[in-house]
């Protein structure tokens, strides 16, 4: 099978060959950088808008005969995809406490309402609670 490979700008289009369902991503960025001289580590492949991560084949991604997979060239200064290791984890964003403005009375009738801050591990999440009197 061979597959159409093109440049995000869409400057240049080479075709792969020699490739099946099964062949991984990752020797289908060798093949690339033999073809665009580009180091394996500086490509990004999107098919169909999906970004083409290693592990997976061309079997996942639903790719076919003559199909174009876009190839986004990173520069040598650009960070990589995933954190670094030694990143700090887990820790939670800096948000600033919620603010309440004071309503204007109205004729309904008295409720209460309670707000609640929650870390699900990504950051801070505001969860309002109101309960009417009956």
């Amino acid at each position: 099978m061979w597959i159409q490979i093109r440049t995000i700008d869409g400057k240049e289009t080479r075709t792969v060959e020699d490739l099946s369902r099964l062949t991984k991503i990752e020797s289908l960025r060798v093949k690339i950088r033999d073809i665009f001289q580009v180091k394996p580590e500086q490509q990004r492949l999107f098919y169909r808008g999906k970004q083409m991560e290693d592990g997976q084949t061309l079997f996942d991604y639903n790719v076919g005969l003559n199909d174009i997979v876009q190839l986004l060239i990173r520069s040598q200064t650009d960070a990589p995809d995933s954190p670094s290791p030694n990143s700090d984890e887990g820790v939670a964003c800096a948000v600033a406490p919620p603010t309440t403005a004071s309503a204007p009375a109205s004729s309904q009738p008295s409720t209460s309402s309670r707000t609640l801050l929650l870390d699900p591990g990504i950051g801070l999440l505001r969860v309002r609670t109101i309960l009417s009197a009956c």
